[in-house]
């Protein structure tokens, strides 16, 4: 018989470690609820859930520590986030890189995995007495998942670097908005709370993180992405109403072939075991209802904030695709930061992060059923 995790154990541990008692508001305990329900429920009983327990743990206790850390400093409300730049699209339809290029910009500020992956209290400062104590560990975990199951850095390798660049989702998940865990996990039923709640208090939570992350080190502007901001754009928009949108762009059977290959392997490393077909129906529905809906908030924003960026072109010649969109949105990009992203480009080849193959075939996706799916989006983006 497995253990049953209750929220009530975590909230009190997180208060015992560390002496807090305000978690800033409850509007998490939903999501929360809803976390837990899908651990309990979806991954089998004998199956080791000690990492995500941690994650709970953790995302508790920096709600807490963040909450004192405001109403210890309240200036750092003052912290003006102008004109982010947001970058959203399919999951595997080119976020990553994109996202990587444009952090190469001196101007830019980017959420770094070490800072969000764990403790996010204190805030960075301009000139650090000593190195974060967060990279090494960051580092060392990540290189040893790598290890465990090297096949994940074909997929993922990119994403995963203590340097490297972090999703909005890390933030989000003090609301326990994060679709990477449903995806990575086979926990459908959280992953179908997340598309479908409200997410205004999980940008709230983010806008609140990157105040604090600038507070003592200023950016001209941040550079953020994730794909669940599919989901949640209407939200974000609210929250960030000078923000600036780049829109990736891949035929989503390729972006579907790959997503599900990526969400099976992470299933069968994380639960032991992956019901392939399940991911195959779970996956490409809950991508389309997130691309309708941005579509639809997209369909209403001025020209001059949104811009779109093809895979294909992106592969093909990624800095003169990156400087378009740029340019499109009024964002000046350095010689610096063109070189920076060639020396990135020439030192960091798609190769270096290992391989990743799959096919319609292998992994059950029927591609007339998907191109259907998808019908409302290819004949208005993809030729």
């Amino acid at each position: 018989m497995g253990i049953h995790l209750s929220s009530d154990q975590f909230k009190t541990q997180a208060i015992a470690e560390t002496g807090l008692s305000d978690f800033g508001g409850d509007t998490y305990e939903a999501g929360l609820e809803a976390f837990l329900e899908s651990l309990n429920t979806e991954i089998p009983a004998d199956r080791d859930k000690g990492y995500f327990q941690h994650v709970i743990g953790q995302l508790l206790k920096n709600r807490l520590e963040v909450t004192r850390f405001f109403k210890d400093h309240p200036e750092i409300l003052k912290e003006e986030i102008q004109a982010p730049v947001f970058i959203v699209g399919l999951p595997r339809s080119g976020t990553t890189i994109l996202h990587t290029l444009l952090s190469l910009d001196p101007m830019a500020r980017y959420l770094r995995n070490f800072e969000t992956a764990g403790p996010v209290c204190p805030p960075p400062e301009l000139i650090p007495p000593a190195p974060d104590p967060r990279i090494q560990p960051t580092h060392e975990a990540l290189e040893g998942l790598f290890t465990m199951a090297p096949e994940l850095r074909g997929i993922n390798g990119i994403n995963f670097m203590a340097h490297g660049t972090a999703e909005c989702q890390n933030l989000m998940a003090h609301e326990f908005v994060h679709l990477g865990w449903s995806v990575g996990s086979s926990l459908f039923s959280h992953g179908d709370w997340v598309a479908d709640c409200d997410m205004t208090a999980a940008y709230q939570w983010h806008k609140r993180i990157l105040q604090m992350l600038q507070w003592k080190l200023p950016n001209q502007h941040w550079v953020l992405k994730a794909p669940v901001h599919l989901f949640g754009l209407a939200q974000l928009l609210e929250t960030y109403p000078d923000a600036r949108i780049i829109f990736t762009h891949r035929p989503p059977l390729d972006a579907m072939v790959s997503g599900v290959s990526m969400a099976a392997r992470w299933t069968r490393f994380t639960t032991g075991q992956a019901d392939i077909g399940a991911i195959a129906d779970w996956y490409p529905a809950l991508w389309a209802k997130g691309l309708a809906r941005a579509l639809d908030v997209t369909s209403r924003l001025p020209e001059a904030s949104y811009a779109q960026i093809h895979h294909e072109d992106l592969d093909r010649a990624p800095i003169a695709t990156v400087a378009k969109a740029c340019d499109h949105l009024n964002i000046p990009l350095s010689p610096v930061a063109k070189k920076r992203m060639a020396i990135w480009l020439r030192d960091n080849p798609r190769s270096g992060f290992g391989t990743h193959t799959c096919s319609a075939d292998t992994f059950g996706l029927d591609p007339n059923r998907e191109n259907e799916r998808f019908r409302f989006y290819l004949d208005t983006f993809i030729s």
